[in-house]
């Protein structure tokens, strides 16, 4: 137990270590929304309605995901606005899970030969870039969130029955109903935890009573589903924050199907060889994986997880855990970002669960074959975290992010808009000027966040008639900035660029 306890503190510490330099990073993306924009978690009279759910109803920023609330006002109380904070729970938080997936490898392996199988797996978790956007984006630990949910539900299911004692199994049973709660309510994919347990149970304990089991099973959904069902009926009467509601892909279900082929292809590229992340992908990402050679290699992963499945009990959980976390964040249901790094946290704790058990496997070869393996495993390791080390400067500021993005989608609107955001905070207003007049190419002249930048970059550039004309024409497609203290409680400005525009705006009023 002291081995075992040393090497999950040692997976903890490497993945600490290995996303410190994310402690001097700034708040990007929508953290910056949630945390400098958003006054409501830093309000503690907003509490009671994150924790009873009646926060639901409210026009609130994360309003269908309480716990991730809850993680966030509780660093807010803590730190305010300062993001090294923020950041440290984050990578805790992560590490953590780490340790956590490592002694549940070590539980569910066989007890000889096990260890170093676990080790590894838990190790390639740790380290994997593919992480890299949940651990260092703060707004998105919701993914740590729910990992740590499903794993805290398992250990509780493992000690479920192993004693006798109402109490206590009542008590075990609490914890794991409560835990899988708090996962869902942290995040859609949460529900991916009932359905672990459900594999759990069917794997290793199907030979017990049937009646516990069966009722905490059934609790287990039980409150899931209902969280489900409150998220998807109750909803703010008005909304000024949710304006737009998400599409489907490609407009119908089979062409939705279709690109979620190539995105799937995509991502598990992505698993075995980390290439081309991006902090919003896009069909240019997908030109490399056409519709045939997409099916082709998810029916190749899908068969070889079937094939597995049938030789050990693990391969089958870490497949279930694998598809139950990803398929929620599948477009199955629209939702507002088809693709993203943060998807693939969960069901990354699916993957180490199946490289572990290959692992423990290999053992049983000759030797050589085993060493060769572990050396391979290692030099993987290693590149990996080298990978997520550069990655992390990607995400250390604004500029630095959507520069990134930019140069890997150059057809991205999102990344030339904010990227031009990020060039006018840094007051270099030519710069800004040209990478706004390229978003408003990309979207025909129709969105009217980038003619408001290029206002602001033309003003600052000494241009004052131009920067008039583009401000009217952002304020002629959006009525809202025309009065910008609007776009700040819709959380799409920061009150510095209101006061800017604001200037405009009283300009541009007619008496």
């Amino acid at each position: 137990m002291s081995r075992h306890a040393l090497l999950a503190l040692a997976v903890a510490c490497i993945a600490w270590v290995l996303y410190a330099p994310a402690l001097s990073a700034d708040f990007v993306w929508d953290a910056r929304a949630k945390v400098l924009i958003n006054p409501f978690i830093h309000d503690p009279a907003n509490l009671p309605d994150v924790l009873t759910g009646r926060v639901l109803t409210r026009d609130v920023l994360d309003n269908n995901r309480p716990a991730n609330l809850l993680s966030l006002m509780i660093d807010a109380a803590l730190w305010g606005n300062r993001p090294a904070g923020y950041h440290a729970t984050s990578i805790t938080l992560h590490a953590a899970v780490c340790a956590m997936l490592f002694l549940l490898l070590v539980r569910l392996l066989p007890p000889v030969g096990g260890t170093w199988p676990a080790f590894i797996g838990a190790l390639v978790f740790a380290v994997h870039p593919l992480n890299c956007e949940a651990v260092s984006e703060v707004s998105y630990r919701e993914d740590l969130l729910v990992a740590a949910s499903i794993l805290v539900s398992l250990f509780a299911a493992m000690a479920f029955l192993r004693k006798p004692g109402l109490w206590r199994n009542l008590l075990l049973g609490g914890v794991c109903c409560n835990a899988l709660l708090f996962g869902v309510a942290a995040k859609e994919n949460g529900v991916a935890g009932p359905a672990v347990l459900l594999a759990y149970w069917l794997l290793w304990r199907r030979e017990e009573p049937r009646l516990p089991w069966g009722g905490l099973l059934a609790a287990a959904w039980l409150v899931v589903g209902c969280f489900l069902a409150a998220r998807f009926t109750l909803r703010p009467e008005h909304s000024a924050i949710f304006t737009e509601t998400p599409q489907r892909l490609g407009g119908t279900l089979g062409n939705t199907l279709l690109i979620q082929l190539r995105i799937w292809a995509m991502e598990f590229s992505q698993v075995i060889l980390p290439h081309d992340f991006c902090a919003d992908y896009g069909p240019y990402t997908l030109r490399n994986f056409s519709v045939p050679v997409s099916a082709a290699t998810v029916l190749l992963a899908l068969g070889g997880q079937l094939y597995l499945a049938f030789r050990q009990r693990l391969f089958v959980l870490g497949s279930v855990l694998f598809w139950a976390g990803l398929l929620p964040v599948s477009n199955i249901i629209p939702i507002f970002r088809p693709m993203a790094d943060r998807f693939l946290y969960v069901p990354m704790a699916g993957v180490a669960m199946l490289l572990a058990q290959g692992l423990f496997l290999a053992g049983n070869l000759r030797p050589g074959v085993r060493v060769t393996l572990y050396g391979v495993a290692i030099l993987w390791i290693s590149a990996a975290a080298a990978f997520t080390f550069r990655r992390e400067a990607v995400w250390h500021d604004s500029l630095a992010l959507w520069q990134d993005t930019a140069a890997t989608n150059p057809f991205s609107f999102t990344a030339l808009d904010n990227l031009g955001w990020a060039l006018l905070g840094a007051e270099r207003d030519r710069e800004a000027a040209a990478s706004f007049e390229r978003a408003i190419q990309l979207a025909r002249g129709a969105d009217p966040d980038p003619w408001a930048g290029l206002a602001l970059a033309q003003e600052g550039a000494g241009q004052p008639a131009a920067a008039d004309s583009c401000f009217r024409r952002a304020a002629a497609l959006d009525a809202r900035y025309a009065s910008p203290q609007e776009l700040v409680r819709a959380l799409v400005i920061e009150p510095d660029i209101a006061g800017k525009l604001e200037l405009l705006a009283r300009r541009n009023t007619k008496p």
